[in-house]
């Protein structure tokens, strides 16, 4: 069999309102690349595994369904599929999320063009639970990132617009535990750049039935930080480390503010100062900058207006 040139890896859970148009949009890509579609379908019993069935029956030359029983996480599930793709690319996707025409297409041709890129990103529209427009995922426009930038100012990328390398797998892989898609931004940064591509050709369903980063808040916050300690530090210098510990404490305070849970920075303030490797009177500053500039940005964003001349509304400002 030739070998496809893009591995598409679907990860869904009960998500029957959503997977058909999420298919249905990869499957539109193969106009413009070839492509194999493997589906993870961690035990679904909402009527999600009755469409996959159907889609990979309809187009068994391009879609697999592999579906788990017992569940397996999402994790694991995402690791899984990498370990079954053969291309030469590799894509992931939630099942509640999709994609909008020509995205593989551009993505492909600039890993060709730029050998030292780990992976490239698109941004995202966000839409709500119905689908309805909110806004968009992140202010930044075409750009690149090393380790030390994604280190300093934390994450911002939407995972389910990501493409990169096969060689970048074995490292997903052999992660153990729960991941978040930070802890794997961070990953491939360690052997190239990081690009994101300013047009929005992915669309992020916000606060889905089943989302982790609204349903486990700690627990994305205890994993976000075992992400930042994974870090080699051979790789960044210690600016680079306390930046980035300043940037994960800024985010609990206005967590804090918003939910009014002080205990939050209680519990994490102490860890980012006893972890820093600057001492207290410096770290304290580069909190201070870093609440002080991200302040700063979101007051100017909300003067940002979008084509229609409404707010536009940014999910992460960088």
């Amino acid at each position: 069999m030739v070998r496809p040139q893009v591995s598409v890896c679907v990860t869904t859970y009960n998500q029957q309102r959503y997977i058909r148009q999420c298919l249905e949009s990869v499957l539109a890509q193969a106009i413009d690349v070839d492509l194999e579609i493997l589906v993870g379908d961690d035990c679904s019993d909402d009527g999600t595994t009755e469409i996959v069935a159907e889609m990979a029956h309809l187009y068994q030359h391009v879609v697999s369904h592999l579906r788990h029983s017992p569940r397996i996480g999402g994790s694991a599930n995402t690791q899984l599929l990498l370990s079954h793709a053969k291309a030469e690319f590799i894509a992931r996707l939630d099942g509640d999320d999709y994609w909008l025409p020509g995205k593989l297409k551009l993505q492909v041709a600039y890993l060709v063009a730029n050998p030292d890129c780990a992976a490239v990103y698109t941004n995202a529209l966000t839409i709500d639970e119905g689908g309805n427009p909110i806004g968009i995922f992140n202010d930044v426009g075409d750009e690149c990132f090393d380790l030390a930038a994604m280190l300093r100012r934390g994450n911002f990328l939407n995972n389910s617009s990501v493409l990169f390398r096969a060689a970048g797998k074995k490292a997903w892989i052999d992660l153990q535990g729960p991941l978040i898609d930070y802890r794997v931004h961070l990953l491939h940064a360690r052997s190239g750049f990081l690009a994101q591509l300013a047009q929005p050709l992915t669309v992020y369903r916000i606060n889905s039935e089943g989302s982790m980063v609204s349903g486990s808040n700690e627990q994305v916050r205890q994993l976000y930080w075992e992400a930042i300690g994974s870090v080699p530090r051979n790789l960044v210098t210690e600016n680079d480390l306390a930046c980035g510990l300043a940037d994960f404490l800024k985010r609990v305070v206005f967590r804090a503010v918003r939910t009014r849970k002080w205990a939050l920075v209680r519990k994490w303030a102490p860890e980012v100062f006893g972890s820093s490797p600057y001492g207290s009177i410096r770290t304290g500053s580069l909190l201070a900058c870093a609440i002080f500039r991200s302040s700063l940005i979101e007051i100017r964003g909300r003067f940002r207006r979008g084509p229609d001349g409404h707010r536009l509304r940014v999910l992460y400002r960088r």
